[in-house]
């Protein structure tokens, strides 16, 4: 996931350098530290759309499923559409029983925009709607199944009708205007109303920074108007889709929940790992991401979406297991932790704490960051399969252009290395000079790749590619492995971001105040890591030598790429 931004404040006290180091960093707007855990209200979402739904899915609605903590943590549980058309009626009834007997409500995500409405898609030809947001058309018959079954749907969460009805360029996105989409969706409300009428219906929009439109933000206001407008009621809530890779996102989410709040709409924001993760690296991600954001009290929202529909993590259960989205639950339960540093001549003490009570017995490690001189090589990499329909494959590397990025590169990259594990097919190849550094100009771009190779759809495949980056190149641009399928339309496209190397310096368990010291020559840039325990969230913090007082920076964090929801 994720550019976060740290709140370092850097005191001069003698000759030390006192910092305050908040975890991960996600602070928007630098105010104090949350009080505590489960803030908001979670919304559940794992694995349930074919063709992969999680394979022990049903086993969630079990009497004795093994997720009695997170199931009581959890208050809305929410369905794709998939899953309702073609799971049989006895699972349906299953789920429906399941979350009654558990008391959490039921909810759908829904493409409400009708692709056979001539005010949006008249003369635009036949592909207009093949897009994601687009199914209203269908919501009659799983909305009258749903309530044949005996569910009682309490929440309809809207998949990004103003960004694939108005914004996207992408074939088959109408463009049309705020109150064209509008005026459609207050007819599909009107039907879930005919079946649920106390049904709750809110949006889902992405939040993407520098990849969306100047005044978006502006737009989704305006969206949210029009929409009570033509229904005539407000929007339910709004739950915000984070292009977590891009710059400019952080920004974005401290406005809109201000702008939301002001009108009485409940905000939230969908907690995700990375599309090319493993389980256990994906659930880490999604931790790191509401770990960082909800240090800050008035940023924790009112609702935290834990959802995939990424390839994992695949299982839902157990959730003690690391790897599983109900292990993510139980995470999101745990007490926040804060790391407190300050620098020594010999290095550096400090502190853990959860909500002002100090941590005993945890490790804490220090890395030291790349700041364009130690030049450490690290080998970012993924194991995935060969998406089907896919017929070739190239390698890619992006800056500053199909990111929803823009910032200094001035990165190193070695060759990059696919390799098919199922046939033994091992392909080496450089899109640039492994022996010279690339150095790109803020709102400069560069878009290079190599030659098209053949690909076999569902074979297993890893892709690594060794990179110096520095922390000022960080998220600025990615390697990717990118599909075709036969008539040589991108399908798919799993990126390798840059992010900046670290190398461990020292480590250190806490005493019983809580406290820990690393005793190193300290570099420019410090990462200090905490990596949870079943009750505590982990935390990171990163130090930087130059800064002033109370100065905001984005931290160095794992891969991340935002991609399109569609593929769900």
């Amino acid at each position: 996931m994720n550019a976060m931004l740290n709140n370092i404040h850097k005191h001069l006290a003698g000759n030390s350098k006192i910092l305050i180091l908040t975890i991960l960093g996600l602070v928007l707007g630098g105010m104090p530290a949350a009080a505590g855990p489960e803030a908001a209200t979670i919304w559940f979402a794992p694995r349930n759309q074919p063709p992969i739904p999680a394979p022990d899915f049903m086993n969630l609605f079990q009497p004795s499923a093994p997720w009695p903590r997170a199931a009581s943590h959890v208050k809305i549980f929410k369905l794709y559409p998939q899953f309702v058309a073609n799971a049989s009626d006895a699972d349906l009834r299953s789920v429906i029983v399941g979350l009654r007997q558990r008391h959490i409500a039921l909810a759908i995500e829904y493409g409400l925009l009708n692709r056979n409405d001539p005010v949006l898609c008249g003369g635009k030809g036949p592909q207009c709607g093949q897009v994601e947001g687009f199914d209203g058309e269908l919501l009659a018959n799983g909305l009258a199944h749903l309530k044949s079954l005996g569910a009682n749907l309490q929440y309809v969460a809207m998949d990004e009708p103003l960004w694939f009805g108005t914004v996207s360029t992408e074939p088959g996105a109408p463009q049309a205007s705020i109150s064209a989409i509008a005026q459609d969706i207050a007819m599909q409300i009107a039907i879930v109303h005919s079946y649920f009428p106390k049904a709750q219906v809110g949006d889902i929009e992405p939040v993407v920074g520098a990849g969306g439109p100047a005044n978006w933000t502006q737009l989704i206001m305006q969206w949210a108007n029009a929409y009570q407008s033509a229904v005539g009621q407000p929007l339910a809530f709004f739950h915000s889709d984070v292009a977590w890779q891009g710059t400019g996102w952080s920004g974005q989410l401290t406005e809109l929940q201000a702008l939301l709040h002001a009108v009485n709409i409940p905000f939230g924001i969908i907690y995700d790992g990375n599309y090319s993760d493993d389980a256990v690296e994906w659930t880490t991600a999604a931790e790191q991401k509401f770990a960082g954001i909800e240090t800050n009290s008035p940023a924790v929202p009112d609702h935290a979406i834990l959802q995939s529909w990424n390839p994992q993590p695949l299982d839902a259960l157990p959730e003690t297991q690391p790897g599983t989205m109900t292990y993510v639950v139980d995470r999101y339960a745990a007490a926040e932790t804060v790391i407190n540093a300050t620098e020594t001549n010999g290095g550096f003490t400090g502190t853990l704490t959860s909500q002002g009570t100090p941590v005993a017995g945890a490790k804490i490690f220090a890395y030291a960051v790349d700041d364009g001189t130690l030049n450490i090589t690290t080998t970012a990499s993924f194991i995935n399969t060969v998406p089907f329909g896919a017929a070739t494959a190239l390698v890619g590397s992006r800056i500053n252009t199909e990111c929803n990025c823009n910032g200094p590169a001035n990165v190193l990259l070695g060759s990059a290395l696919y390799v098919d594990q199922t046939s033994n097919t091992t392909i080496t190849t450089n899109v640039v000079s492994p022996s010279q550094r690339v150095v790109v100009a803020v709102g400069q771009t560069m878009s290079v790749h190599s030659t098209p190779f053949p690909v076999t759809p569902g074979d297993a495949v890893s892709f690594s590619v060794p990179m110096q980056v520095p922390y000022s190149s960080s998220n600025s641009g990615y390697v990717a492995i990118v599909f075709f399928n036969g008539t040589g339309a991108e399908i798919e496209r799993l990126n390798l971001p840059f992010q900046p190397g670290q190398r461990l310096i020292g480590a250190n368990t806490t005493n019983s105040m809580g406290q820990f010291t690393i005793t190193t020559k300290p570099p420019t840039l410090v990462m200090f890591n905490f990596s949870g325990n079943p009750n505590l969230r982990l935390s990171s913090a990163l130090w930087r030598d130059d800064l002033p007082s109370g100065s905001v920076l984005r931290s160095a964090t794992p891969k991340v790429q935002h991609v399109a929801r569609a593929s769900r």
